[in-house]
């Protein structure tokens, strides 16, 4: 289904130095890994058990986070990702960048409309554009800081002004970050339309939503790819114990659910399917700390920290064995992952403890405390770190917060320190930029950055997919981000999938959850 100008290599969708072409048809195949059930048929309901109550509907306001679980089959987005990372059609057929590369054109599909009847047109994207700088709670805003502006060139065509070359743009508007909602029904009421009233251009469409209870959604033809949807309803039961989870999906009250690694091996025992991995779904808790206050700002004290955290120790007691022990945000096999590094992350707390003597430190000296939000097991992680770093000297105070209090702290950047945790970018550039950059909604640390990072970064981030230096770009860009920034990453964990039997397996796509190709029933 690919022209011949799209490479197939890596993360890639081709987008040459000169003149970045990009014609792409509006065919599609079912995932290898979604294949169809034997003796399934079409329809069914998939009964989704939700541990959680989401307070958020706009994925403008949501941001790229595990949030969009929840939003994708009801919105789409401009282009997918298929599951060896390669941007695929979705609401657009194609692009093109420019000579510079500092501006891309998009092409949509003809004859596409939102849930209500409003047209997928160029003004709509500019629309959704234009509001994630307008909006005072777009959560995207440094996702999308390298676009300038949205112009329409005609119906079907809208093209991007870049603030420099930038050749992610593609994934920026990938699923995640790239969920296009109805402009009609934003401008009615973007209050209402948050709360309670989506409306996208996704596979399934809202027919009845009870905030804190649950959501239900019916499939809808009008999507662009609704031959390849065979389930007809879904319906997310929020606020569900997550003690009564298995018991739920074993009883058949539902037949799908996000677990936590605890519950794994009661899903198996019980006769569940289990899909975990970290190619999968995912999540990765490191300890932020601030290099503008001391101690952290004696890059030796980072140093010692690495070496005094045995990540082994949260992978077997907060995981259960369900991810990796690596002291990297992204797991093995992510682009941003550097396997050069790994030998410089092994648990070694003798080698800290040299490190702080060759510092001057004796053991006492350092002292701070850390910040724990009271959700997710944060207290936990905040205990074995506790534990870890008293082994080297280094005393830790632990001090448990509500998010508002936390994200004043957080997002303020007046913490000196604080564990939090994330899933990962569709954009392996934006993965770095939100973990190391100056503007990077995760570095504790803004506005610092390295001058030796904002380089690297910038000449991956400008680097076309498909140039033989890509790979290496990235790279360079993501040890030096190790190396200079604010994040010290503790373990990386698998976020599993229990379903029943008679449901395929869903694709197999980083962070995302999708309903392409899934069917219920046969064997």
């Amino acid at each position: 289904m690919k022209t011949t100008t799209i490479a197939s290599r890596g993360l890639a969708l081709a987008a040459t130095a000169a003149l970045a072409a990009v014609a792409l048809t509006g065919c599609s195949t079912e995932s290898s890994s979604a294949g169809t059930t034997p003796g399934a048929t079409e329809g069914g309901t998939i009964t989704w058990a939700y541990t959680s109550a989401p307070v958020n509907w706009d994925p403008l306001v949501i941001g790229g986070t595990a949030g969009t679980y929840l939003t994708t089959p009801i919105f789409a987005s401009l282009f997918t990702i298929d599951e060896n990372k390669q941007i695929e059609p979705g609401l657009a057929s194609g692009y093109e960048y420019n000579e510079a590369g500092d501006a891309i054109t998009i092409t949509l599909k003809p004859d596409l409309t939102f849930q209500d009847g409003t047209p997928v047109n160029a003004e709509a994207v500019k629309f959704n554009i234009d509001r994630v700088f307008s909006q005072t709670n777009s959560a995207l805003k440094a996702s999308y800081a390298n676009v300038e502006q949205a112009v329409v060139v005609d119906d079907l065509t809208v093209r991007l002004d870049l603030k420099q070359p930038d050749f992610q743009i593609p994934y920026i508007l990938a699923e995640k970050t790239g969920e296009l909602p109805s402009p009609t029904a934003v401008a009615a009421d973007p209050t209402a339309f948050n709360a309670a009233s989506p409306v996208g251009a996704g596979p399934f469409i809202v027919e009845e939503l009870v905030p804190s209870d649950h959501i239900t959604l019916k499939k809808w033809d009008g999507y662009w790819d609704a031959d390849n949807i065979h389930i007809d309803t879904i319906r997310i039961n929020f606020g569900i114990s997550p003690d009564t989870v298995i018991s739920a999906l074993q009883s058949g009250v539902a037949n799908f659910a996000v677990i936590t690694p605890d519950l794994v091996e009661a899903a198996e025992a019980a006769d569940l399917k289990v899909l975990s991995g970290t190619d999968r779904l995912w999540g990765s808790s490191f300890f932020s700390v601030n290099r503008n206050q001391a101690p952290f700002d004696d890059p030796a004290v980072v140093e010692a920290i690495r070496a005094a955290i045995d990540p082994d120790q949260f992978i077997q007691q907060l995981a259960f064995g369900q991810g990796e022990a690596n002291n990297q945000p992204f797991p093995q096999g992510h682009p941003d992952f550097v396997e050069s590094l790994v030998g410089d992350t092994v648990f070694d707390p003798e080698k800290a403890q040299e490190i702080l003597a060759d510092a001057g430190y004796q053991p006492g000296d350092i002292s701070f405390e850390v910040q724990a939000l009271n959700t997710n097991g944060f207290d936990k992680v905040a205990e074995i770190l506790q534990s870890q770093l008293s082994q080297v000297g280094i005393t830790t105070t632990i001090n448990v917060v509500d998010f508002t209090t936390w994200s004043k702290g957080y997002y303020g950047k007046t913490y000196p320190a604080s564990l939090f945790g994330w899933v990962g970018r569709d954009s392996a550039v934006q993965g770095l930029s939100d973990q190391y950059d100056s503007l990077g909604v995760l570095n504790l640390s803004s506005p610092y950055v390295s001058d030796e990072f904002s380089a690297a970064l910038s000449t991956a981030r400008s680097t076309p997919l498909d140039s033989p230096d890509y790979e290496k770009n990235l790279q360079a860009a993501a040890e030096i981000g190790y190396q200079t920034g604010s994040n010290i990453s503790l373990y990386t964990y698998a976020t599993p999938l229990a379903l029943a039997q008679n449901i395929s397996d869903l694709p197999k796509i980083d962070g995302f959850i999708d309903w392409t190709g899934v069917t219920i029933g046969g064997n």
